[in-house]
């Protein structure tokens, strides 16, 4: 089939997936707000059929922002945005899940962190995709640290976010990989659910918008999933207030 015929139907596709799946999103929140009257088996079948409606629109949207990247569609519109409030609102978002599995989740921005030129909403879904993997592979007990810093030396002029957990660590051998779409670490026994977008998504969001990312992880000792993103700089004003995009296309 034709690449560009490909991206279509994957676009139509998750477009006409959207109206159902809202429909039942709302049927679930209008049973949800009555589940009182519910017993406690039909309130965990509730709970279940919630948490995959979730995960039904996040695969949506990743096939979506997928089928952009691919046809070099996705345009991002940066402004200046400070690191802080984005690791807090990511990481407030799944503190819940966090607590559930028993794992403690830190947010720390060091003092005088600069503000980024990016755009935040796509920021934030980066370190989602990077937080949610940390908490999936770190056991019970374990610890997860979003962090955001200036960067030093090689990464000056950028600020440098980075997601550390203490999970069992990433093979060597699976390490250069993972940043594929559709590959995921470990055999099949030891993944955790996922389609393999997440990361490969996450890292063309962050190298459309001027950055980088890198992994460091030893077997045992943890994973360190971190990205740039620039500095923002007053000259650049003029180009976010015209409404200038950055585009990218995976390659």
């Amino acid at each position: 089939m034709d690449t560009g015929l490909e991206q279509k139907t994957a676009a139509y596709l998750t477009h006409e997936l959207r109206a159902p799946l809202t429909a039942i999103r709302c049927a679930l929140e209008l049973i949800e707000e009555e589940s009182q009257a519910l017993g406690p088996d039909a309130r965990t079948c509730l709970g279940v059929a919630m948490r995959n409606a979730e995960r039904l629109k996040g695969l949506i949207d990743d096939i979506l922002d997928l089928s952009k990247i691919q046809a070099g569609r996705m345009q991002l519109f940066p402004v200046p945005a400070d690191p802080a409030a984005i690791v807090k609102e990511a990481v407030e978002s799944l503190q819940p899940w966090a607590k559930k599995r028993g794992i403690r989740l830190d947010a720390e921005a060091a003092e005088g962190c600069p503000e980024v030129s990016a755009e935040p909403r796509r920021v934030v879904q980066v370190l989602t995709n990077l937080i949610s993997n940390a908490i999936k592979f770190t056991p019970k007990g374990g610890s997860v640290v979003v962090r955001a810093e200036a960067g030093r030396r090689d990464d000056a002029g950028y600020a440098v976010f980075s997601v550390k957990d203490t999970g069992p660590g990433i093979p060597e051998e699976d390490q250069g990989r993972l940043f594929r779409f559709f590959c995921q670490a470990g055999s099949a026994g030891q993944r955790a659910e996922g389609t393999g977008l997440g990361l490969a998504l996450s890292r063309s969001l962050v190298e459309i918008q001027g950055g980088t990312m890198h992994l460091e992880s030893r077997l045992g000792e943890g994973s360190t999933f971190s990205f740039t993103l620039p500095v923002h700089l007053p000259v650049l004003e003029k180009d976010a207030a015209s409404g200038k995009a950055l585009e990218g296309k995976l390659i």
